[in-house]
């Protein structure tokens, strides 16, 4: 399912973009993190990106069945027991478009590297950050 909040829009501000725990760190050391995982990570957004694969086609059919997905579960939630209707398609174009739009910029984002800094080393960091790793939901144990 994907992560949105109320208005259907995708939830890109997490204190933690993936997990990348303490113990994940130790095992990968500083060396494995900040070398082959972020070089890594930039390749396969530029594979994802550069060779233009059809990647916005894919993500408009996936997101357009989760989307309604997540529109009926919200309007069974909100009114148990009635039949929930159907999405405004004009609005549901208008969301996946939307959400296609920020997953294919997020790509662009990381898929360049302009030296030492990039928006991967950055994530990364956000990522390895103690600070960040005890404001994720406990549900997912950062501390595992």
């Amino acid at each position: 399912m994907i992560a949105t909040d109320l208005s259907g829009d995708l939830d890109a501000n997490r204190p933690v973009p993936f997990r990348l725990t303490p113990n994940i760190a130790e095992f990968l050391t500083m060396t494995g993190v900040t070398g082959p995982l972020t070089a890594s990570m930039v390749a396969s957004a530029r594979c994802l990106v550069q060779p233009q694969y059809k990647l916005p086609s894919f993500l408009r059919a996936i997101l357009r069945d989760e989307y309604i997905t997540w529109h009926k579960k919200k309007q069974e939630e909100m009114k148990p027991g009635v039949e929930p209707t159907d999405m405004d398609s004009e609005q549901l174009i208008a969301m996946v478009n939307k959400a296609v739009s920020a997953i294919t910029t997020r790509l662009h984002n990381l898929a360049t590297f302009d030296g030492a800094e990039s928006r991967v080393s950055t994530l990364v960091a956000a990522a390895n950050s103690h600070d960040n790793l005890c404001r994720m939901d406990p549900a997912w144990h950062p501390w595992l």
